[in-house]
């Protein structure tokens, strides 16, 4: 069974807060649905629910996250041009700089000959939608 993903996550924690507040909002207006909600408002949502799921894997595991984020030498996932990895759209890659808990560096190892190198990769959740090449990354096993 594959781990949810972090929108999974908050819309859990959504439909927990309305179980919890009878379906009303902060200033006791009535909640709206998910899909009714901003866009702004489900990453809101989306970004608290992951940053909770992280500290508790890093709980889990004995791994402190720090900023609830990758360090230097994790690998990831990047979406890749299947010409140049052997027929697959994504590839591991190495981290080589952090700049914060979205946002890093990496070495692209394809299956292949080609060495890549990306700057100001930004976390996705998934990278079923991810153009190759695309300046995104994610965890393995999440949304591939």
């Amino acid at each position: 069974m594959a781990m949810p993903t972090a929108r999974e996550f908050a819309q859990t924690a959504y439909t927990a807060y309305g179980q919890a507040t009878d379906l009303r909002t902060h200033d006791g207006g009535p909640m709206p649905s998910w899909e009714d909600l901003a866009d702004r408002t489900r990453h809101a949502w989306t970004h608290a629910a992951g940053a909770v799921a992280l500290a508790a894997v890093a709980g889990l595991t004995g791994r402190p996250l720090g900023s609830g984020g990758p360090d230097v030498g994790d690998v990831v996932l990047v979406p890749v041009a299947p010409e140049e990895n052997n027929g697959s759209t994504v590839a591991p890659a190495l981290i080589t700089r952090v700049w914060n808990a979205t946002t890093i560096n990496a070495r692209v190892l394809a299956d292949g000959n080609a060495i890549g190198w990306r700057t100001s990769l930004r976390y996705a959740e998934s990278l079923d939608d991810a153009q190759p090449g695309a300046a995104v990354w994610t965890w393995p096993g999440e949304g591939n």
